[in-house]
């Protein structure tokens, strides 16, 4: 009779405290049959770099926070960059199973789609529906999850951020370091100009698709970053804000005035390319900007060969922030 107590006690905390199987799901706005037909106007239709071999790039937009409208339109035009230019395949979801590390190991690169927060957890105000055990099982797994993404990278995995990707996982250092900086506000909205000035112009993911241009202009929210752990001693920062040329904005926060747009680094032996550019829904119907994902994506694949010595440690042409 003991030991039957006993096998039932251990089945009931196992169950207790058993990952969940919880998984996200949204009520997104579909993409419209103009939002498309922008899209396949904008395709590039050559390859940055050739492809060595077929590239699957998951692409993860799950939100714990505020959730863009513009995914949907961000998941069509990746969906169809890959197949326009046959430099990877998508593979759309924003289920956490995808995170196990022998699924990660399927992908050549992750990409996180405007991901807000605590990514593999639900929002905050659907807490109540879980009970203290099961949140905390949540977190558990939200945790472990992270720490499969950054040792995936760590090994040699890719790694692209676009938008709010930097709005996530503040309580994990490792996941800031890798991604390369925390959100801090954005001073520039959806509707203020913006020039970006091309800091690197010389540089592999940069000169394919920007040229010989300086600097280019859009209206797009644009962020700027907290102190830790952005810094010019660990990225190579491609793309930046021309302050001085931009609408003048309240709310600027650093004191160096050096607000990044767009960066790469290595970490472990992974790559990581991060753009804040993909606020707004017609920045995935503009040529030049899907170029420039098309770049980052080819470099986090493995597939362009890029310079990641931190922008503090190279000579340069002095560029103006």
């Amino acid at each position: 009779m003991l030991s039957r107590k006993i096998v039932c006690l251990l089945g009931c905390a196992s169950a207790l405290f058993a990952e969940p199987d919880w998984k996200p799901s949204y009520e997104d706005k579909p993409v419209t049959a103009a939002e498309s037909a922008a899209i396949d106007a904008a395709l590039p239709s050559q390859l940055i770099a050739p492809v060595s071999q077929p590239r699957r790039v998951l692409v993860f937009s799950a939100t714990a926070a505020f959730r863009h409208s513009s995914i949907p339109v961000g998941k069509e035009a990746l969906t169809k960059l890959g197949k326009a230019t046959g430099a990877f395949e998508t593979v759309i979801s924003d289920d956490p199973a995808n995170f196990e590390f022998d699924v990660l190991k399927t992908f050549d690169s992750v990409l996180l789609l405007s991901s807000t927060r605590d990514f593999f957890m639900p929002h905050n105000r659907q807490r109540d529906q879980f009970t203290a055990e099961q949140w905390h099982a949540l977190q558990l797994r939200h945790n472990r999850l992270v720490d499969n993404l950054v040792a995936y990278v760590e090994q040699g995995g890719g790694l692209v951020g676009i938008h709010s990707a930097t709005d996530g996982c503040y309580g994990h250092q490792k996941f800031g370091e890798m991604m390369g900086g925390y959100f801090n506000g954005h001073p520039w909205n959806a509707h203020n100009r913006v020039v970006v000035a091309v800091e690197d112009p010389e540089h592999e993911v940069i000169q394919p698709v920007f040229g010989d241009r300086e600097s280019f202009e859009i209206k797009e929210e644009i962020y700027q970053f907290r102190d830790v752990p952005y810094s010019r001693d660990r990225l190579r920062i491609l793309l930046h804000v021309d302050v001085e040329k931009s609408d003048k904005v309240e709310g600027l926060k650093r004191a160096d005035g050096d607000y990044p747009v767009a960066w790469v680094q290595s970490v472990g032996q992974g790559r990581v390319f991060y753009s804040s550019i993909g606020h707004n829904h017609n920045m995935y119907s503009n040529p030049l900007v899907l170029k420039h994902y098309l770049a980052g994506i080819q470099f986090a694949c493995g597939d362009l060969k890029a310079d990641t010595r931190p922008s503090a440690t190279i000579s340069m042409p002095h560029v103006s922030r």
